[in-house]
């Protein structure tokens, strides 16, 4: 064991999986969360976001899979959605429809709160991890010369007037967009981490539906407004329950209103009117409610000098993305494998590497790089976005718009484009030979691999002829 007690800030997603790493290497392993963990269908307090669609990508998926084994076929026999990504998804982005042919690539799709009901049961029934909700941390306790974290101190979520301090060998901040960690660490004498934002304003309205018994070749639909000109995107996400959770968005500030008409309107003036002639022969079952996205941020841990030892920072409590692209749950969970490896290097010298932090950062930033890139480069084509523009910025998207095309007919990019966005392959693989090959050949005027944009494919689509 490489301690007696390590303490995990939060009980999200991120947390529940940071502390499942911890149980493997601490005598004792606890999660403080403000909120209170009953495993309940309604999304908590600290978690608003729960409400809206999400997906785990099948890197994060992988990570689950190997901490909590067996896990995703439990999901499924309590009533989570199994589909093939490509096959069974209907995506309009960049302007054209996906082709939809076979692929390996298995998604499970369910609400926010119910996968973090089952994770949190998982949890308690592999490990003897403490989780004590309804408590929050107030600060950072440490040792004399302020080189490392002793601990923390905490009190009740509703009144810290009574509190109490808990020590811990690791303390392990998974708290999310609004951690307190840069406060925490200016409160010991360190430099809080510079961040880098790139502002979108984008806001959701989502609601659950019971579908039509109408048949349809399709279990997931998303269609994406095409920049600049088109500001507004639609999700329907097959739940638990034979239910529906739909998700309208618009980015800088075209909010989606949230009463019964105005939000079938808003569903109307989608690029292509596919959504909301499905959402149309639907029931609503409950009012819709909104949640707001002012802005991609990275807090740079990475780029500090100094950090205490005893002390890590993890998922959304360093970065959080646009949620349009479905990545923070996936990144969070390859953050979290990567704690695990270095852990488990640490417990084969039986003692935590006092280059922990450092060397975590090093690798967390390496994680978060390329899906910080593409979201913030696919945000910078609306021209309202708010941040610094990397010079690489158009040339990239001039190029990723025309692998966009390609994924409507081409049957092997679009594989190819589903197993980056999986984590599953280096972005490096959109510039690999026959893909670099396909988008000079469009940018010719080429018209091999791209189909009629307007026109929906069906299941099991294959790529197009030349000249289709």
């Amino acid at each position: 064991m490489l301690g007696k007690r390590a303490i995990v800030v939060g009980g999200s997603i991120g947390g529940i999986l940071t502390a499942r790493v911890l149980s493997d290497h601490f005598e004792e392993v606890a999660i403080v969360e403000r909120d209170s963990l009953t495993g309940g269908s309604e999304p908590r307090k600290g978690a608003p976001q729960g409400r809206n669609v999400h997906v785990m990508f099948g890197g994060g998926a992988r990570v689950i899979d190997s901490l909590f084994p067996g896990f995703f076929g439990e999901l499924v026999a309590r009533g989570s959605v199994v589909c093939d990504f490509a096959k069974d998804l209907c995506w309009y982005h960049g302007g054209v429809w996906k082709a939809r042919p076979e692929s390996a690539l298995v998604s499970y799709w369910q609400s926010r709160p119910f996968l973090e009901a089952q994770l949190l049961e998982r949890l308690r029934r592999d490990t003897g991890v403490r989780v004590l909700d309804r408590q929050k941390v107030i600060r950072l306790t440490a040792d004399g010369s302020r080189t490392r974290v002793t601990g923390v101190e905490i009190g009740r979520a509703e009144d810290d007037s009574m509190t109490e301090q808990l020590a811990a060998d690791l303390i392990v901040d998974a708290s999310g967009r609004g951690s307190a960690a840069p406060k925490w660490l200016e409160s010991l004498g360190y430099d809080p981490p510079t961040e880098m934002t790139v502002e979108v304003d984008i806001g959701y309205a989502s609601r659950l539906y019971t579908p039509s018994n109408k048949p349809r070749d399709w279990q997931v639909m998303a269609l994406y407004g095409s920049p600049p000109h088109s500001k507004r995107t639609g999700y329907i996400f097959p739940i638990e329950g034979g239910r529906w959770l739909v998700s309208l968005v618009g980015f800088h500030k075209d909010y989606p209103p949230d009463t019964d008409e105005a939000f079938l309107a808003f569903a109307r003036s989608l690029e292509l009117p596919d959504f909301h002639e499905a959402l149309a022969e639907a029931q609503p079952l409950t009012p819709a409610t909104a949640f707001r996205f002012p802005a991609n941020r990275w807090r740079r841990y990475d780029r500090l000098q100094r950090f205490p030892q005893g002390f890590l920072v993890i998922g959304d409590s360093i970065s959080s993305f646009n949620p349009v692209y479905g990545q923070g749950m996936s990144v969070c969970a390859l953050e979290v494998d990567a704690l695990r490896r270095l852990l488990d290097k640490s417990k084969s010298r039986g003692r935590i590497d006092s280059q922990l932090a450092k060397t975590f950062f090093r690798r967390t930033a390496a994680v978060v790089g390329i899906p910080w890139l593409l979201a913030t480069q696919s945000d910078f084509l609306y021209p309202e976005t708010r941040g610094h523009r990397p010079l690489i910025t158009n040339p990239l998207n001039w190029y990723l718009k025309r692998v966009l095309q390609l994924c409507s007919g081409d049957e092997r990019i679009v594989k190819t484009f589903y197993e980056v966005l999986h984590f599953l392959r280096q972005p490096t693989a959109l510039f690999q030979p026959y893909v670099l090959g396909s988008v000079l050949w469009r940018s010719m005027g080429g018209q091999r691999g791209v189909r009629d944009s307007k026109q929906r494919p069906g299941p099991g689509t294959h790529s197009a002829p030349v000249g289709v």
